[in-house]
């Protein structure tokens, strides 16, 4: 006791030190709370006077509209793709000579193909008093009927076509037989300039 009555200015003069540091403290704490305060109005409010509750609700909503619409282009994608994969993808002309008297490759056979293989080879003999055109189906790469040389030629030309991506080309203008072979040799025919094959 006697050494606490001895030493009262000191611990007095110690208990003061702490609570200005105290009060120290609690001003920094009540000026950064005001700061946050200040600064939570602003996000809220936002620029355009709307709260960021309502801009985060805005942004949810937006953002479960395009995945609508993802999954709506998805089904689109899947719809188109079947519908080209029946569409006419493969096309090769062979031109030819059927008479020995006849010049100028005016007979051709046309193989015109579907992504699977199915479609059509149409024929057609130029003479000089007639003119015949013939029609044989193909199912997966095959035929059920005879098929000419020239017939054959084109159908394995047809099927070794890649189709071209749909794009516009800028250099020229696309022309009608104007797609990219898998494999270029190993026919009896040769390519033209228009994109048929002579043989």
């Amino acid at each position: 006791m006697d050494t606490l009555r001895d030493n009262a200015g000191v611990l007095i003069f110690l208990l003061f030190l702490g609570e200005l540091a105290l009060f120290a403290a609690i001003f920094v704490l009540f000026r950064q709370l005001s700061l946050l305060r200040r600064n939570i109005a602003i996000l809220k409010r936002g620029a355009e006077g709307s709260s960021l509750v309502e801009k985060v609700a805005s942004q949810a909503l937006q953002i479960e509209d395009i995945y609508e619409r993802l999954g709506e282009q998805a089904a689109q994608k899947e719809y188109l793709t079947e519908v080209l994969a029946g569409a006419l993808q493969r096309v090769a002309v062979v031109r030819f000579d059927a008479f020995e008297d006849m010049g100028g490759k005016l007979s051709y056979s046309a193989a015109m193909l579907d992504e699977n293989g199915d479609g059509v080879i149409f024929t057609s003999i130029y003479g000089r008093n007639e003119n015949r055109t013939y029609a044989k189906a193909i199912q997966g790469g095959r035929s059920s009927h005879v098929l000419s040389r020239e017939e054959a030629e084109a159908l394995k030309r047809a099927l070794n076509v890649k189709p071209p991506l749909i794009r516009a080309k800028k250099a020229r203008e696309q022309r009608i037989f104007d797609m990219q072979t898998v494999e270029e040799a190993g026919g009896e025919s040769r390519r033209e300039d228009d994109g048929s094959w002579v043989m």
